[in-house]
């Protein structure tokens, strides 16, 4: 990212806050240091905040990076409460993840900040699409988009005033973007995921992401991608496509149960969803009983009822829409009314 001038005077960016969550990942070290350092982004204009509640401390290997502000603890926490306290200890303007087992572009910084300043209107920005490397099957699958306001919390970058609304809950293990986001309604913008992130499925994954390809559905797709297309740095492919295997099967503390508050909540994610697809079945199994039950005018009368509550919920949907179409235009006037006069201030100032 350029530094592009205005008037005689250098602009100067955003000091962005890195965080990296970390618990027992000593083998992935050597390569998220390796992305951190070739990060494009100013290193003046950085730091990089490290969470460690693992019981085999990484500090040796980053104590002499001037850039990290590393905290280690001896009680473990679960994965919100340690974002929320990076958060607490972020000193950014910006706050920019880069979780310790995937692969981080050089340019994963100065994209998502570059993209948070084209879109003042963003709190947050994010990659709702990304593709996921299975060693196991050597294929590449892209997952998602799943919406304009949805992203993975490993490709997050936010502005910290955002903080001022939100937070994650500290009980969260996983999957603890949707109240992060507030059900996806935090005003956002979609960043590139070729910028942002390659992921590799591995034996140490938090969870085992090769689940995700049990259920087929319209957001898993095979992708022509390889991995070259995302890994320019030879050292770092070879880490990820021949050395981590042989590395993490003798790595006794990443192993996954060492995470047992993970495995819970899997647990109970997917016996809600279970229960879910459950309950649905069953009303639609009750809907047709109704029907064969039913006389032809009892039909036709409970399909106009229905015809006319969906006909009051489209009628109420489109008076919000007009609502909020009308305060979007308004808001965003007003920041082109701001724009335009912060211009003027400085033209006026560079002119003096």
């Amino acid at each position: 990212m350029k530094n592009k001038k205005n008037g005689n005077k250098p602009e100067v960016l955003p000091f962005v806050s890195i965080c990296t969550p970390t618990f027992n990942r000593r083998p992935f070290y050597p390569v998220i240091i390796k992305c951190f350092e070739n990060q494009t982004y100013p290193k003046d204009r950085m730091e990089w905040i490290i969470i460690d509640d693992g019981t085999d401390k990484i500090e040796d290997l980053v104590k002499d990076i001037p850039q990290v502000r590393y905290f280690k603890y001896d009680t473990k926490m679960n994965l919100g409460k340690k974002r929320n306290l990076m958060h607490e200890k972020a000193k950014g303007d910006i706050i920019v993840y880069m979780d310790d087992d995937d692969y981080y572009p050089p340019e994963r910084v100065s994209h998502a900040v570059e993209m948070l300043k084209k879109n003042p209107q963003a709190l947050c920005a994010g990659s709702s699409e990304m593709y996921i490397y299975f060693k196991h099957i050597h294929k590449m699958y892209k997952f998602g988009p799943y919406g304009p306001n949805h992203s993975t919390a490993a490709t997050f970058a936010f502005r910290k005033e955002l903080l001022k609304q939100t937070r994650y809950d500290d009980n969260a293990a996983l999957a603890e973007e949707r109240e992060f986001l507030k059900g996806y309604t935090i005003p956002f913008v979609q960043l590139d995921s070729m910028k942002s992130i390659l992921v590799f499925s591995h034996v140490h994954n938090s969870f085992d992401k090769k689940t995700m390809l049990d259920n087929p559905n319209p957001y898993t797709n095979l992708s022509e991608k390889t991995v070259d297309d995302f890994v320019k740095e030879p050292d770092i492919k070879e880490f990820f496509m021949t050395k981590i295997d042989s590395m993490l099967a003798s790595y006794e503390p990443g192993r996954p149960e060492h995470k047992p508050e993970v495995h819970r909540q899997m647990q109970e994610l997917k016996q809600k969803r279970e229960e879910a697809i459950e309950n649905h079945q069953k009303m639609m199994q009750q809907q047709q009983r109704n029907i064969i039950n039913s006389t032809p005018i009892e039909i036709a009368a409970a399909y106009e009822k229905k015809l006319s509550e969906q006909t009051q919920i489209i009628h109420s949907l489109m008076q919000e829409n007009t609502q909020l179409t009308t305060k979007v235009a308004y808001l965003e006037s007003k920041i082109t009314e701001i724009i335009q006069k912060s211009i003027q201030q400085k033209t006026k100032s560079a002119e003096s």
